[in-house]
């Protein structure tokens, strides 16, 4: 299970972190097309903390706008999904820098280092 960084890739505008998230999900062996028959599930781990489930992109085989499901549809929920998520966890810890440092790839489970 090899872990790729992903510090430096923008969550808050697609324009700018869609592209690099595309290559750093390609390169740990990301196949999209698995969202066709499997759960994409997400995990966050904190430091010091173990991993907890944060999203799941249900199996489908059409994106949201109805269309046959695309690699752009199935990476853009995750990185919208990873982004919201950072979210959430900066809220449980105020004043504290937090930003996705890696993310991990088991099978139909991303698992992304925060800090």
């Amino acid at each position: 299970m090899n872990a790729v960084p992903i510090e430096s890739i923008s969550f808050k505008d697609i324009d700018i972190g869609y592209e690099p998230f595309a290559a750093a999900i390609r390169s740990i062996g990301f196949d999209w097309k698995m969202g066709i028959s499997e759960d994409i599930q997400a995990y966050f781990v904190t430091p010091g903390g173990s991993p907890q489930r944060f999203f799941t992109l249900p199996a489908s085989s059409t994106g949201p706008d109805g269309e046959a499901l695309s690699e752009y549809a199935v990476v853009s929920a995750i990185w919208s999904g990873v982004g919201e998520s950072v979210a959430v966890i900066k809220k449980q810890r105020p004043g504290k820098l937090i930003k996705a440092r890696q993310m991990r790839l088991d099978g139909n489970k991303l698992t992304f280092e925060v800090s």
